[in-house]
């Protein structure tokens, strides 16, 4: 390996692991400030074909000002448990600075657009809120 070779991946590797120790930094920061909300969201598709569909919608949600962070997920591969429901197909979860951040969000044209244009794609939603402590 050439030194032009070598510093490329140096650097590469080193944008790699600032970057996921600023995301790892920015997760834990948020877990440790009280008074953030936590909004979990879960989807049940009326057809899993339109779970893709649903995802690129959720993601449309990142745009709302008052998101600070945004996570989307699927049912993960993990042990079947009686204790884990994987009944349903799209999770969001949405960080807030405080209730009042949240309460903007409901009303947000974003959020109202999305509401419109993909609630079609399901036929049940659980929504759980927690303040962190």
């Amino acid at each position: 390996m050439n030194n032009k070779s070598s510093r490329r991946k140096f650097i590469s590797t080193a944008v790699i692991l600032t970057a996921g120790s600023t995301t790892m930094a920015e997760t834990l920061s948020m877990k440790t400030k009280k008074g953030k909300i936590a909004h979990q969201v879960y989807f049940w598709l009326k057809n899993p074909e339109d779970r893709q569909k649903l995802i690129e919608g959720v993601n449309t949600l990142k745009k709302i000002k008052t998101v600070r962070q945004i996570h989307v997920g699927i049912v993960a591969g993990t042990e079947k448990r009686d204790i884990i429901d994987t009944s349903w197909g799209v999770s969001l979860l949405l960080f807030f600075d405080d209730i009042a951040a949240e309460a903007s969000y409901q009303t947000d044209p974003i959020h109202l657009d999305f509401v419109k244009n993909y609630s079609s794609l399901w036929n049940k939603v659980v929504i759980y809120d927690a303040e962190m402590v």
